[in-house]
């Protein structure tokens, strides 16, 4: 950290430049695409005006902002790495840098727990559940008797919660609209394909909550995957950050701030069925083609005009 900062409750420099993203106000767009990884990121902001990005900023905390323009529309694409604190980071100091309303879209990797859903497909989810580990369950002070007689759960798996249905059936149309070009060395030589109006599942880790057993650890998690789809019937995919985006952005829209509209693009990447991955080739396929299509999604959802942050790094480079 270089910059003196201002508030502890909410970190600032001088500038208004926000603690872990590190942006400031006309820096960040309307219209949001959130991404795990930067290559990712720079893949999607190829689909800008220009082929590339009007401002880029690579936070200390490496959080990778990417803001530009398509088709004349300001776009900000942010890579925040994995996991509900890095979603929360992510929101709150958007929420603080951008007037009037947001539209957020995660766009990410996913495990598909459907056995007709294969790596692949790009599903669309309306629903999300949170599951989280129990820390307490596993707690050395918890008597073994009461861990026994189930007491206490290893997991919590929450109600489920719902994106915006207009974000989600946009982004599903516009993805319909321009599928993904076959290949006979691609997912078999099959067409992509498109799944909408899913479950997601959001853990809050890659291994334990998504039922991945780790010899090294005691995980209690082997009966996890079915006791979700028992709890939480059509559930289709497990990934980390969806059910925290819509959740926070459902507070945001309770307390009068600013409406904060959500949606997410998950791309099958891995098969926990067959175990099966997906390959580089078809990452580069599937992420060309879903960037784009979250990008066209972005510019046709309307945001009337009093609720649009008018001036940025956009406008300057325009004027």
């Amino acid at each position: 950290m270089k910059e003196v900062l201002h508030d502890a409750n909410f970190p600032r420099d001088a500038e208004g430049h926000t603690y872990h993203v590190g942006t400031k106000q006309g820096e960040v767009a309307n219209r949001i695409i959130t991404v795990g990884d930067h290559v990712r990121a720079r893949r999607i902001a190829k689909h800008f005006d220009g082929g590339k990005p009007i401002f880029e900023k690579s936070s200390q905390r490496l959080f990778l902002t990417l803001t530009g323009t398509y088709k004349g529309t300001p776009i900000t694409v942010v890579a925040i790495g994995m996991g509900f604190a890095a979603v929360d980071f992510f929101l709150r100091e958007c929420r603080a840098v951008v007037q009037g309303e947001m539209i957020v879209v995660r766009l990410g990797s996913c495990g598909s727990i459907d056995e007709d859903l294969r790596i692949g497909t790009v599903v669309v989810p309306y629903y999300s559940v949170g599951i989280m580990r129990n820390w307490d369950y596993f707690s050395p002070l918890l008597p073994a008797d009461e861990r026994a007689a189930g007491a206490i759960e290893p997991y919590i798996i929450t109600q489920p919660i719902a994106c915006d249905r207009e974000v989600h059936d946009a982004l599903f149309k516009t993805l319909e609209a321009s599928n993904a070009p076959a290949r006979p060395d691609l997912f078999g030589g099959e067409q992509a394909k498109i799944a909408a109006n899913t479950v997601n599942a959001s853990a809050d880790s890659f291994y334990s909550a998504q039922g991945r057993s780790v010899s090294a650890f005691t995980d209690a998690n082997e009966n996890l995957i079915e006791e979700l789809k028992k709890r939480r019937p059509g559930i289709k995919t497990f990934e980390m950050e969806t059910f925290v985006l819509n959740s926070l952005a459902n507070s945001a829209n309770a307390d009068g701030s600013g409406r904060i509209r959500t949606g997410a693009v998950q791309m099958i990447f891995a098969d926990r069925n067959s175990s099966g991955v997906i390959n580089p080739a078809e990452v580069e396929v599937l992420e060309f083609w879903a960037g784009q299509s979250v990008c066209e999604a972005l510019v046709n959802l309307h945001i009337p005009d009093e609720l649009t942050q008018r001036e940025g790094v956009w406008s300057k480079s325009s004027a």
